[in-house]
Formats: C-alpha cells, sequence, structure tokens
C-alpha cells in the first residue's frame, strides 16, 4: 500500500509517502523553492518523495490531502449566515473561495502535470494532526489533544484513540481559537501570523505579569475546561487585513510596526499572552485526562511548537509520557494524512520506531558535495575522525555549520541542518544571533544534551525530548556553566539525542564531552534570518559564504573559513 499524503493549505505545504504503514520520505515545499513557510503546490517535495521511494506517481494507490476545502468552504459560509457572527461578510466568502481554488488546484496538477490516473481524497485536517501524532507513537491506547488556528471547522478537539480508531470527545469551533489568539498577538507585536510566533515565546520571559489579568479577558478560560476566545478584540473575522480590533489597540495602545523598537510595553504583551496560551493549554490537557482518564498523551496542531506549554504539561505530573511529532505543525499533516489513510485500512495499529525519526528529507551524495565544493573554489580536508576534530573547533569558540544525513521534517533543526557552538561561553547567543543567523537578539538558543547527562543538567521531570520540543529549567548550578543555552528566566527548549536516534551528531556531542567535559552544545537551525533551514550543499554554500560561520562540514568535509 503506497499512500502520498500531502499539505497544500495557506502555510507550510508539504509532501510525503508512506509504504505499508513506514514513512519512507517527508519534506516541506520550503526546503526545495526556498521560501519560508511556503504555500506553493507541492511539486518539488512530491518528486522528492517518489524518487527517494523509486516509485512512480502511479504506483501511488491513493493521494490524500490533509484539508477538506469543501468542508472548510461550507463550514465559512455556515458562518457568515449565522446570527451568532453577522458581521462575518467578506472574510468568509474570500475563506471559503480560497479553499474551493485548492481543491481545484490540486486535483488539476495531480493529473495534468503528474498525470496522476489514481484516487484522491481531501481528508479532516484534525484527524491528519490527530494521526500525526499518534500513529508514529509508542502508545495503543492514549488521550489526544490538538490546539491549531484553523481546519475545517474546527479549532480544538480532544480525541480518544485506542488501536487504529480516533473517536472525537470534544470540540471547539472556529473562530474561538487559541492559536488564532496567539497568532493574531504575533501580527500586532510586529511579526508575522503563522510563522513568528516562536518569537513570542522567547520575547515574553523579558516581560512582567502586569498585562497578564487584562489579557485573560481576551481569551477567556470557562469552568469546564475549555475556552472562549472574546472576539470584540480582534476584527479577523470582519476584515482580511486587520488582527486585533479597535478596541484591543485602545486598551494595549497602537501595534508595533515591523523594525520599531520593541518596548517594555511590547515585551509586557508578549508575557501576557504566553501566560494566558499556557493556562489554556494546560486547562485543555487536563480536560483530555478527565475525559479519557489515560496516562498518555499525544499532542498536535500548530500551538503543540509552543515548547515552553508543553513543559508545562510535562511539569505538572498529568501524563506519564507525552508523544509530540517533531513538525506538528500543518507541514505535519501530509505525514498525519498518508497514516490516517493507511490505519482505516487497518485492524491493528503496528509501532515502527522508525517512523518517530524526523530524518526523512532529502540527502546528498558524496559526488554532489565534491561539486559544490569544486564550484566555489572551496578548499576542503577530510579528516580520520570529523566528530574529534569539530568537537575541537567548538571547544576553541569556533561556529559550525552542520550538514549530515537526512534533513529534518519540522521547524527545528535536530543535528542534521545545525548551527553548533559552545554553550559556556555566554558571548555566543549575541554573537550567532547578529552575526550568522542576523536575527533579533532576545531569541534564545537550544541545548542539545547527551541524553545521559539530561537530568544533571536540566529539570526534565522524568521525560525525554529528542524534538526540542519541551522547554525545561536548567538546573541552578548548571546555569553558569552553560550560559549561553540558558534563557533570561533560566529555561531551555531541550533537545536530548541518544546513540541510537542519531548517531553522528551523538558522536559529535561525545567528543566535545571529552575535550571539555560539558556534554551539551548549542544547536540553532542551520539558516540565515528569512532563510528556510538548509537542504542542499549548495544551500549550505551559500549560507556559509554569506554569514560568520568559521566552519562548515559536509558530511565527512571539513571546510575552514580564512
Amino acid at each position: 500500500m503506497i499512500i502520498l499524503g500531502l499539505t497544500t493549505a495557506f502555510h507550510d505545504s508539504s509532501a510525503a509517502l508512506v509504504i505499508d504503514g513506514k514513512i519512507i520520505a517527508a519534506s516541506e515545499e520550503e526546503r526545495f523553492n526556498r521560501e519560508k513557510h511556503s504555500d506553493k503546490f507541492p511539486i518539488n517535495a512530491i518528486r522528492f518523495c517518489l524518487n527517494k521511494a523509486s516509485v512512480t506517481i502511479n504506483d501511488v494507490n491513493e493521494v490524500v490531502v490533509g484539508m477538506d476545502f469543501v468542508k472548510r468552504a461550507k463550514a465559512r459560509f455556515e458562518l457568515r449566515a449565522s446570527k451568532e457572527f453577522p458581521e462575518l461578510t467578506k472574510k468568509a466568502t474570500e475563506q471559503a473561495r480560497a479553499g474551493v481554488n485548492r481543491k481545484v488546484e490540486a486535483e488539476s496538477i495531480l493529473r495534468d502535470q503528474f498525470g496522476y490516473k489514481g484516487k484522491i481524497t481531501f481528508l479532516d485536517h484534525y484527524n491528519c494532526h490527530a494521526s500525526a501524532c499518534y500513529f508514529p507513537s509508542p502508545f495503543n491506547k492514549v488521550a489526544i489533544l490538538i490546539l491549531d488556528g484553523a481546519g475545517e471547522k474546527a479549532s480544538a478537539r480532544i480525541y480518544s484513540a485506542k488501536g487504529t480508531k480516533l473517536k472525537t470527545l470534544l470540540q471547539i469551533d472556529y473562530p474561538n481559537s487559541a492559536g488564532r489568539f496567539y497568532g493574531w498577538i504575533t501580527d500586532y507585536l510586529g511579526f508575522k501570523i503563522d510563522s513568528d510566533e516562536g518569537k513570542i515565546m522567547g520575547l515574553a520571559p523579558y516581560g512582567d505579569n502586569s498585562l497578564v489579568e487584562e489579557i485573560r479577558k481576551v481569551l477567556k478560560r470557562k469552568s469546564d475546561g475549555t475556552y472562549n476566545l472574546d472576539l470584540s478584540y480582534f476584527g479577523f473575522v470582519r476584515d482580511n487585513e486587520k488582527g486585533v480590533s479597535d478596541k484591543f489597540i485602545k486598551i494595549f495602545g497602537p501595534p508595533r510596526k515591523k523594525e520599531e523598537e520593541i518596548t517594555d510595553r511590547h515585551k509586557n504583551i508578549a508575557k501576557a499572552a504566553q501566560v494566558v496560551l499556557e493556562e489554556s493549554v494546560l486547562s485543555m490537557a487536563k480536560l483530555a485526562k478527565k475525559m479519557t482518564k489515560e496516562e498518555n498523551l499525544c499532542f498536535g496542531g500548530g500551538v503543540a511548537l509552543n515548547s515552553v506549554a508543553n513543559g508545562k504539561i510535562a511539569a505538572s505530573g498529568l501524563f506519564k509520557d507525552i508523544y509530540i511529532y517533531p513538525d506538528s505543525g500543518d507541514g505535519g499533516t501530509s505525514v498525519g494524512a498518508a497514516l490516517y489513510s493507511y490505519y482505516s485500512k487497518q485492524k491493528k495499529k503496528v509501532f515502527y520506531k522508525e517512523n518517530q525519526s524526523p530524518f526523512v528529507g532529502y540527502e546528498a551524495s558524496e559526488s554532489e558535495i565534491l561539486d559544490v565544493l569544486k564550484k566555489h573554489k572551496l578548499k576542503y580536508t577530510k579528516p580520520d575522525n570529523i566528530y574529534k576534530e569539530t568537537a575541537k573547533y567548538i571547544s576553541e569558540n569556533k561556529i559550525v555549520g552542520w550538514f549530515s544525513g537526512r534533513t529534518e521534517i519540522g521547524p527545528r533543526a535536530l543535528g542534521n541542518r545545525s548551527i553548533l557552538a559552545d554553550p559556556r561561553d555566554i558571548k555566543n547567543k549575541d554573537r550567532v544571533n547578529k552575526k550568522i543567523k542576523f536575527r533579533e537578539s532576545f531569541r534564545p538558543f537550544a541545548p542539545t544534551v547527551l541524553e545521559g547527562f539530561a537530568d544533571e543538567y536540566f529539570e526534565i521531570h522524568g521525560f525525554k525530548s529528542p524534538y526540542m520540543i519541551l522547554a525545561f529549567q536548567v538546573k541552578k548550578d548548571k546555569g553558569k556553566i552553560i550560559p549561553a543555552v540558558t534563557h533570561v528566566d533560566n529555561s531551555a527548549r531541550l533537545q536530548t539525542v541518544n546513540k541510537e536516534q542519531n548517531e553522528r551528531y551523538w558522536n559529535l556531542i561525545n567528543e566535545f564531552y571529552k575535550i571539555t567535559k560539558v556534554p551539551v552544545v548549542l544547536n540553532t537551525s542551520f539558516n540565515r534570518a528569512g532563510e528556510p533551514i538548509v537542504n542542499t550543499p549548495e544551500n549550505a554554500v551559500q549560507a556559509f559564504l554569506g554569514s560568520d560561520l568559521d566552519i562548515l562540514v559536509l558530511e565527512d568535509f571539513l571546510i575552514v573559513k580564512i
């Protein structure tokens, strides 16, 4: 059974190929067309997946898309007609039309450009999110919480899952959306919705709690554990351009322009939004526990990328274990769609450990690397021990671009397309932000720690964090040892790594540990501001030459900037 899953919605288009329940290949379109969070139809990602599996488009039994656009259009028209939202006019019509156009576009490209003759199915968006976090998980019986911006009609769901079956227990409908709440405050603070929400998470610890009570009026927690978004604070249901309403602006001040200085007011709004989101996420997690009585949780949707909120669920003790797919946002619904389709035809869920690997993207050959090095006239060496050599450079405060194996799926670099630095020097935080990433100074960096040392350095509450998707407190005696990866509130968006998950990356950090006695490196995605994570050797070389990176490692080839 060969199934091709697609995300082709409004951001983070992607493709995934699943054969007999195993994820063979998956990638966001942005990695190929170099448009960050690309919404283009994933033509290049589809071709990559087919080539990786050595199959043709008509070997595929079914193409499944992670959004039912007709169902979405119908839901938007129903909103327009409802008495609850009499002001909803142009926005609903335009969203409905855009969705129908997406369906027509997908069918047209698959039939005309690819020559596909088989079945095309458009699936429920939230079922795809749920499948992406449940079917790769080791659990056979679990609670599922999905929090996203918007699907067809839903903006949140709680499921119970057993075997191959998903059962919806609760649904909150759009526009009552925690994801949209956080997204439009992101927009209000001068950043890009559906793209820069992580910046708000990073900015929040610089603020105080002075506006928390006021923001609680915007996203109100209800006594039953759900929430209610007060739409009088927003204009997005009425106006295609405006996020927040005049009422919001009157209370909180004018929106920040993109290049405007970030003030204490902006920091305090970010802090309040983060606190209120965390409260709502934890409240929904408690409700999922109450409704299912399950000891394990699968969490998905764009809100599940908020690692600080995730860390609060972990620290709460509600669940024995939590599984969040590394691409929990819309990009991962291509994987979810394919897995949902596969398991809808099966009687038993099978756990494939390899389905938990994020390394399902593009991989370069040695000949491709050599061609790129020759093209750019770069001198290189091929050390006997690339790990030891690279670790030595990092310990000497050199910043390294590390390119290894298959590209990660999702927004977080997990050791195959990473920029690495010494976490012991606090100056490396500003150095990487300003000279290499070309981004805001308040943005924190993640530590990658050898799994065996995680609880020695971080308050991990018995959890592992292989996808850099849980934030924990740094232990008090360790913050001074790794200041470059310790945020202003003593937190860290942690990645744990063991040898089985990523042998090459583990080897590198282990060599760094041998030299420094510190089992941690600073890890951030290998890209510059506004660019997707590098995919190919050519992308990596351009980022290397266009920044202050000191070292570039392309598999076993070492390039030192003179």
